[in-house]
């Protein structure tokens, strides 16, 4: 699992990068207050964010991670 960092909308939940089994389409998800951002600029500043606009998720890889954001990523283990 990778992650970008902390939420600021709760302060407590980690923002984990993810993808909407049915689509494929990777999102940032905050693993405590369940908030979803389209990018990881919105969920880094805490703006923009959403609720239950997707379906199940699942975790992807980090290459297709890398294929869609050039951003720098965190892994981490629940």
């Amino acid at each position: 699992m990778y992650n970008i960092g902390n939420c600021k909308i709760c302060k407590q939940g980690i923002l984990e990068i993810v993808k909407e089994e049915k689509t494929n389409k990777l999102f940032i998800y905050c693993d405590e207050c369940e908030a979803e951002f389209e990018n990881p600029e919105n969920a880094l500043e805490g703006k923009n964010g959403i609720r239950y606009k997707h379906d199940k998720m699942k975790y992807p890889t980090l290459e297709e991670i890398k294929e869609h954001w050039n951003i720098d990523v965190y892994e981490h283990h629940n």
